[in-house]
């Protein structure tokens, strides 16, 4: 059951990405980033983390680089920023690009501050506080160190003290500040001490003891190799190859003055009976002399190891010095000593493989007998569960057969309700679809009698402008050259009424021509033609704005006439009811929509209540949206004038 809970909480969450195997491309990053964008935060956080230690372990550093800088551009969300700025500068620090990675932890602190992480921020300035150790800058590696440590000393994150005091350890050594730098390799030697045997601690232990083999601290140079050498052979008891550091601690430097410290440092493991650091600190004594060519200087320090070695069980020690008897005897010149030693050496170490390899063979036996009982047991636990399976088998067989008769009961009621059921669905549904088809025919019977209606005005409009407005422009031709001839009606002042009843009648014939069919409608388009309607406001007093935007060009000839008939509708409302001083009109275009937009600052009105009333203006407005598929939102109130908003599609 553990397993399938674990499997559903995958499916759930999101799969981890196993990064440390995966090779690192654009492609790659690319489909981790689009799994990372759908998962929680907590997720997040973990997978941005794996990518920057894959991102980190990439080679060279400069190809680091470049994925790094391809990150950024396809991901510049602050919680990736947060998470992966901690690999990005030690990137940044390799390839020597120390002012970007100063520049990186800065914006790592004010990153942490903003989502208040203790955590990030005591990493971030530890390591602005390594940028600048680096550049040899240590007032300022100082005083990020100083802050890391009072927030890890404050909060919860004691355990990140480890790598402050280590880095705080180097700052003080740049500054040959030798006491506060052995105080901070103490305080980080208090905060792992009661870890368990792990590569962090024996690096700390390697670090301290890497430190007193350079100072005149004997005592403390034993109690801390002690401590190392158990470490290592703790963690590999059958072969403490973890020595080889131990030894190049003690190889780092052959300085002849270092002989002193090495002999008293030599008294007091001998006094402590401190057997791994006594043969750390002869091999070292040795190996000056061997370079000074005074071999046989050495060679008492060594057989005093070599007895203490003869008393305790410790092989691999006992044959490091025979090695080291051999070699320096040789240097001696007393071959046959080196020779003695040499065959000693040897058989030490045949004696050493052949213990392994016993304790090797009864491991394996111990794990052969073990495997076979486990499967003996697996076995009787199979047979018990097959026997069990049947048993169950058997009853949910039983089980199966009962609930079968009783569903199969269900099903044929069911199945004779259903039927009534279909035969009613499917009556309101052929009564639905007839509904519909009505539907349908009313909206074509309206779309075909607009059309109708577009169509008569057209050709009235025409007859108007050609036939009548002709006709009473050559009247007044005529009556113009009348009056030229007989002056004498002048006096009775007849002709000038006529004069000024005919160019009414040439304005009226305008007016209805141009309502019925705006004569920019069909010159310049639906946009000329509002532009028009906003000038005539203008001239009747009205201040009036137009904006008009972005109007798609395949909208037809019909929905354009539509159109501008609403607005028209709209405003013939607005000049009749607001009593508005202003008026905005827009009209923009956007994708496959036309948003429409009309406001006065007249006296608005109850909209609920106008609609009860049934004004026909309301009514024609609003069938008008609802015939070219759009939505209207009215927007009023007595006193705050009146806002309508209409969204209309394309097509």
């Amino acid at each position: 059951m553990n397993i399938f809970r674990n499997i559903a909480y995958l499916l759930a969450f999101g799969i981890p990405f196993l990064v440390s195997s995966q090779e690192v491309s654009k492609v790659y990053m690319d489909s981790v980033l689009s799994r990372i964008k759908t998962q929680p935060e907590k997720i997040q956080k973990k997978s941005y983390q794996e990518l920057g230690i894959l991102l980190n372990k990439t080679r060279p550093e400069e190809k680091a680089s470049q994925f790094y800088e391809y990150l950024f551009k396809k991901d510049s969300s602050e919680i990736m920023k947060l998470n992966i700025y901690q690999f990005y500068w030690r990137n940044l620090s390799r390839t020597g690009k120390l002012d970007k990675a100063i520049e990186i932890c800065k914006k790592g602190i004010a990153l942490s501050e903003k989502y208040n992480d203790e955590r990030f921020l005591i990493h971030y300035n530890s390591s602005i506080a390594t940028c600048y150790h680096y550049k040899n800058k240590a007032e300022e590696a100082l005083y990020h160190l100083n802050e890391a440590e009072r927030l890890a000393l404050d909060g919860t994150n004691g355990d990140m003290l480890r790598h402050v005091y280590y880095t705080k350890g180097l700052v003080y050594i740049l500054l040959k500040d030798y006491k506060k730098a052995e105080e901070s390799y103490l305080k980080m030697w208090e905060v792992v001490k009661n870890y368990e045997n792990s590569a962090t601690k024996r690096f700390v232990v390697y670090v301290l003891v890497d430190y007193f083999s350079q100072v005149d601290r004997p005592n403390e140079l034993v109690h801390y190799t002690e401590i190392l050498s158990e470490l290592y052979e703790d963690a590999n008891p059958d072969m403490p190859s973890g020595h080889m550091p131990i030894k190049d601690i003690f190889k780092k430097s052959l300085d002849p003055e270092k002989i002193p410290i090495l002999q008293e440092a030599i008294r007091v493991s001998d006094s402590m009976n401190s057997m791994n650091s006594l043969l750390q600190t002869t091999l070292a004594l040795t190996n000056i002399y061997n370079e000074l060519g005074q071999s046989a200087k050495a060679i008492p320090y060594l057989k005093r190891m070599e007895i203490k070695l003869d008393s305790i069980h410790k092989p691999f020690n006992l044959k490091d010095t025979y090695q080291a008897l051999s070699y320096t005897s040789a240097k001696a010149k007393n071959y046959q000593d080196a020779y003695t030693y040499r065959i000693l050496q040897a058989s030490l170490e045949d004696s050493i493989i052949s213990e392994n390899t016993k304790r090797n063979i009864a491991k394996l036996e111990i794990e052969f007998e073990t495997e076979k009982k486990e499967r003996q047991i697996a076995e009787q636990k199979l047979e018990l569960e097959q026997k069990e399976r049947q048993r169950k088998m058997i009853q949910y067989g039983l089980i199966a057969l009962g609930v079968l008769l009783v569903l199969s009961l269900f099903f044929f009621r069911y199945r004779l309700k259903s039927q009534h059921t279909i035969s009613t669905q499917n009556e309101a549904i052929q009564k639905q679809k007839i509904t519909d088809l009505q539907q349908k025919n009313k909206l074509l019977a309206m779309s075909s009698m607009i059309e109708g209606q577009e169509a008569e005005r057209l050709r009235i409009a025409k007859d108007l402008h050609d036939s009548l407005g002709g006709l009473l422009s050559t009247v007044k031709a005529h009556f113009t050259a009348i009056q030229n001839e007989i002056k004498q009606l002048e006096a009775l002042n007849i002709t000038e009424k006529t004069n000024h009843l005919i160019d009414e009648a040439c304005v009226e014939v305008r007016r209805i021509s141009h309502n019925m069919m705006p004569h920019a409608l069909s010159i310049a388009g639906l946009q000329g033609a509002i532009e028009d309607a906003g000038a005539h406001l203008n001239s009747q007093g009205y201040n009036t704005t137009v904006e008009i935007k972005n109007l798609p060009r395949r909208l037809s000839e019909t929905r354009e006439v539509m159109i501008y008939r609403l607005i028209q509708e709209i405003l013939s409302n607005i000049r009749k009811h607001a009593k508005a001083k202003s008026i905005l009109i827009q009209l923009l275009g956007h994708e496959d929509l036309i948003n429409l937009i009309v406001e006065d600052d007249g006296k608005g009105f109850v909209y609920e209540t106008a609609v009860m009333k049934g004004g026909l203006g309301l009514k024609s407005i609003n069938s008008r949206v609802q015939f070219l598929d759009g939505t209207i939102d009215w927007d009023t109130s007595p006193g705050n004038g009146t806002l309508i908003t209409i969204t209309i599609p394309v097509e």
